[in-house]
């Protein structure tokens, strides 16, 4: 049984479809970095959908909204002397449109290389993209991850990243967005009806799937990352539900990024 550990800082709803083209086994003249648009003031503004577990209920989650806006910054040096990207990430409520009310979240780096598009985030280093660019391709991203067994990171461990789309549309919204590539990262589970719900709550179940998608010139402009770890309901001896988990208990996190805009 894969057990998962503990908490991120988001959690979210169930995986949204997005229109891609078919898959292309072509290998073409791309390279990583013309997945990313690395020029300061650069910005893209997200909508974050997140679910936060609630405080009384073993496994109810509520949703939580807010725009997301992540601006490139400068070029640093990264610990491994590499020329990197800083990037700030701002948060304000979602049907805001004061440009006051944005407020510091997080920063993150992008660190394009000969071959590779890496992010560090949360000092955590992700290998996103990785040559060469064709349908099918594959690689461990989170190789640089200690996702031991046991510990908090383990939801991470042995990711195999594949790339199902290249160069094709995407709709994140109501507009499709050309020249995306679409990675996905992972895809597993045991007793999952769906990426939010267990399909029988008297067996133990986990779910961790995660998707990103880049669009050419522009950055990241999807992503869906959702794991849960399930434990089964608890019975008395005539199979009637009890304390401490009468419906089971969830834990887990995710975060789902949709593109508004972008300058």
């Amino acid at each position: 049984m894969h057990y998962l550990k503990a908490a991120l800082f988001l959690v979210l709803t169930a995986l949204l479809t997005g229109g891609c083209g078919k898959e292309s086994a072509t290998v073409g003249t791309s390279r990583p970095a013309d997945y990313v648009n690395l020029v300061p003031g650069k910005y893209i503004i997200y909508q974050l959908d997140s679910l936060v577990k609630s405080a009384t209920n073993d496994t109810a989650y509520f949703i939580h909204s807010y725009q997301a806006k992540d601006v490139i910054d400068a070029e640093i040096t990264d610990g491994m002397n590499r020329p990197s990207w800083r990037v700030f990430r701002y948060l304000r409520p979602l049907d805001s449109n004061d440009e006051s009310a944005w407020e510091a979240s997080d920063t993150y780096l992008i660190t394009p290389t000969a071959g590779n598009l890496e992010v560090v985030e949360n000092n955590l280093r992700f290998l996103k993209l990785a040559a060469p660019l064709a349908g099918g391709e594959t690689w461990m991203g989170n190789r640089y991850i200690a996702a031991t067994p046991g510990s908090s990171l383990e939801y991470l461990q042995a990711w195999q990243y594949s790339i199902t789309d290249i160069d094709q549309p995407f709709t994140a919204f109501d507009v499709p967005v050309d020249s995306c590539i679409t990675v996905l990262q992972t895809d597993e589970g045991e007793n999952f009806a769906d990426n939010r719900t267990p399909a029988n709550i008297d067996l133990d179940g986990y779910r961790i799937y995660s998707i990103e998608v880049y669009a050419k010139h522009i950055g990241l402009i999807y992503k869906d990352l959702v794991y849960w770890s399930f434990e089964k309901r608890t019975v008395d001896n005539a199979g009637n539900p009890t304390v401490p988990h009468p419906t089971g208990n969830k834990d887990g996190a995710g975060i789902r990024l949709r593109m508004i805009s972008h300058n």
